[in-house]
């Protein structure tokens, strides 16, 4: 599971509910969950534990800069409070499910054992409970804030080219019946579309659909090469495509008296796959990190031309 670093802030939304928790002094109740617009109420980030508290995490609003407790001594036994994490029950474990939660994760304080829960079906709609019973409404996500793509790396050094194939584009015969030699001139245009994702892998969890600008994996001389100038839009998590157009002209192919010539224009075509890094920034604050996994495309590359 990614847990994003100091600085990068997200909405927790409930997995049952689809409500944000919400942090805020100017209406009660000052701490909730809401389903509805954005608000910069709703906003966290973490901050991350040393020490005795290595590995647990607490969660600081962007609004009140209050963090969030839980607790089972007094009541409200959830709520924020002041203090940057001073007390015991402001430090969360953000332990990952597993199966249908999985990444999803639940906000633990591990010294009681209760979960924070969100949900609409009862009262309380948010509160704590024991963590031995899981239930749906103790699940959370990150819903991440606005992010923009700064560079995509492609590590062509580890690139594979798999399945290759060959693919004509032109099939020509020409048959000269006659007792003289015969000219003709052949000319072909053939779009092939490309095919590619952006699979993920480790790091920061790109939402599906977000748009950047990148370079185009290719074959060139037998191996991966990123071109300098060409690059594609693309949407991670999504199928993208592009098209090459390839067209030749031959200007005089002849054929003696009773023969035929066969020409055949072809390219090799294929599956690349190549490990990337994307680095990001938030738009609000510009903290960066890092995205990683595989590029899978179909491609297309070796133009070449037989004449028989």
């Amino acid at each position: 599971m990614y847990i994003p670093p100091q600085g990068i802030y997200f909405r927790l939304v409930g997995h049952a509910s689809q409500h944000v928790l919400f942090s805020r002094n100017h209406a009660d109740p000052e701490f909730w969950h809401y389903k509805g617009p954005e608000y910069e109420d709703q906003l966290f980030t973490l901050i991350y534990g040393t020490g005795s508290r290595a590995g647990l995490y607490a969660i600081k609003s962007k609004r009140t800069g209050k963090v969030l407790f839980s607790r089972t001594s007094q009541e409200p036994f959830v709520g924020h409070i002041d203090g940057n994490g001073a007390y015991s029950d402001n430090w969360f474990n953000l332990e990952e499910g597993s199966g249908t939660y999985a990444k999803l994760f639940r906000l633990l304080y591990p010294a009681t054992g209760v979960v924070i829960f969100s949900r609409t079906t009862l009262d309380p709609q948010v509160g704590n409970c024991t963590k031995a019973n899981i239930y749906s409404d103790q699940y959370f996500s990150f819903a991440f804030e606005d992010m923009v793509v700064k560079s995509v790396e492609y590590d062509v050094a580890l690139g594979k080219i798999l399945n290759v194939i060959s693919h004509v584009l032109a099939d020509h015969t020409l048959r000269n019946n006659s007792y003289h030699e015969q000219e003709v001139a052949f000319d072909f245009s053939e779009n092939i579309t490309h095919t590619s994702t952006f699979e993920y892998t480790t790091g920061f969890a790109i939402t599906a659909g977000t748009e950047f600008s990148a370079g185009i994996p290719f074959v060139s001389e037998g191996k991966i090469s990123i071109g300098a100038s060409q690059s594609n839009e693309w949407k991670f998590g999504t199928q993208n495509t592009f098209t090459r157009t390839y067209a030749a002209h031959f200007p005089g192919v002849k054929a003696g008296p009773h023969q035929t010539v066969h020409a055949v224009s072809a390219v090799q075509q294929g599956t690349l796959e190549v490990p990337y890094t994307i680095h990001l920034a938030s738009k609000s604050a510009g903290v960066e990190v890092v995205t990683k996994g595989l590029w899978h495309g179909v491609s297309s590359w070796g133009l070449h031309h037989d004449i028989t």
